[in-house]
């Protein structure tokens, strides 16, 4: 037998664990030196039922996004899953969507997930924690991905209307969560700019994840106190303007210590929608295979077919040789602050074992910049506004 015989290679922890736990079907494997890594178990279990890498499109609500059966049309054939909000902390999206298909609880959670998955489009769902009650969250959170979804993505920012727990109520909500959901995908989707992620418990919501999405929006952050936040916090965007490019590779960085896969979240609402391929085939460079658009009711159609032709397993089609112009802040951009929340509901009070990077102190242009909203636009100025929305 070859020097390379297995008896003789070195056997990692690692390879150890994924072959036993794969063997035996185990839900947790140890070596007498410590437990196995619940991740990789979760992991093991989830790619039994997985589909294909896709891309994915966001829809916040029917009543603004599309009916039920005008967003599958949209989306059908397209090799692209949908991300549908199903609650708010405590509360059905039915509660803030007057549409027929809203969300009213668990059968039509049921009813929607089955839909879409019978036309062919991956059903994933999101919702907001927000720590006021962390074992009745948890539990409607296990009873989606009980329901139908795929994984379930958690809407984690530190604004107004989102979460207002501490750490301990984050602690209970992840326990409780993976007692009734041990092998659910639960990812977390963030601010990940450096004076806004550690406004919620990062460390306490990553141990019980998988996936990280970061909200990534070129045009709303490409604002002058964004700007100087991210060069305060030793970022500086090549250039004095905040790029998709930029985003990316200063998202990385950032998220780097928490060791979970990314998928980042683009603009869909991009004032200009070429901006995508530079967005997708830099995300390519640097190994984010999937991406994401926040949504479809603001989102070029040119856009959701890009995604289409350029699926996670192949290259994007690259951006023009000559990148479109990134406007540099000037006297006509204004610091001037967006709404607070990234997904803030209207009319009510509340809307829609990794070490944490270090709080990075950040000036006072800075200090109070607002998650952007997702229907995000430009004026003819220059000055990146928003349209305020609801959970």
């Amino acid at each position: 037998m070859s020097s390379d015989s297995i008896l003789e290679r070195a056997l990692t922890r690692r390879r150890f664990i994924a072959a036993s736990a794969i063997t035996a079907g185990a839900a947790a494997v140890t070596l007498g030196i410590g437990p196995c890594d619940p991740r990789l178990i979760r992991k093991i279990q989830q790619d039994k039922d997985a589909v294909a890498p896709h891309h994915t499109v966001w829809v916040w609500q029917f009543s603004a996004d599309g009916a039920l059966a005008a967003v599958a049309s949209a989306l059908q054939g397209k090799g692209l899953g949908v991300i549908v909000k199903t609650h708010d902390g405590i509360e059905w999206m039915s509660k803030y969507d007057t549409a027929p298909d809203a969300i009213t609880g668990v059968d039509r959670v049921r009813n929607v997930a089955r839909y879409f998955e019978d036309r062919g489009i991956p059903f994933h769902a999101w919702a907001v924690p927000k720590g006021v009650d962390p074992p009745r969250e948890a539990q409607m959170a296990a009873d989606v991905l009980a329901a139908g979804a795929r994984s379930l993505v958690l809407d984690l920012e530190g604004s107004s209307g989102f979460w207002v727990g501490n750490a301990d109520d984050a602690r209970q909500y992840g326990d409780e969560l993976r007692r009734l959901s041990p092998y659910g995908r639960v990812d977390i989707s963030i601010d990940p700019r450096p004076w806004r992620i550690n406004l919620v418990p990062m460390t306490e919501f990553v141990a019980m994840s998988d996936g990280i999405w970061p909200q990534l929006y070129w045009d709303t952050f490409d604002t002058p106190g964004n700007i100087e936040g991210y060069a305060a916090a030793g970022y500086a965007p090549p250039g004095g303007s905040i790029t998709p490019e930029f985003l990316l590779e200063a998202t990385q960085k950032i998220l780097r210590p928490y060791e979970r896969e990314v998928i980042p979240v683009g603009q869909g609402a991009a004032a200009d929608p070429t901006t995508w391929a530079r967005f997708a085939h830099h995300a390519w460079d640097l190994e984010m295979y999937s991406i994401s658009v926040w949504r479809l009711g603001v989102t070029a159609a040119t856009t959701v077919k890009y995604l289409s032709d350029n699926p996670p397993g192949q290259e994007p089609k690259a951006p023009p040789a000559t990148p479109t112009p990134t406007a540099t802040p000037t006297a006509n951009k204004t610091g001037t602050r967006t709404p607070t929340s990234t997904r803030t509901p209207q009319g009510t009070s509340t809307p829609p074992g990794t070490s944490t990077p270090t709080q990075t102190s950040v000036p006072s242009t800075a200090t109070r910049t607002p998650t952007p909203s997702l229907t995000a636009t430009r004026t003819a100025t220059g000055t990146a506004t928003a349209t305020p929305i609801g959970p």
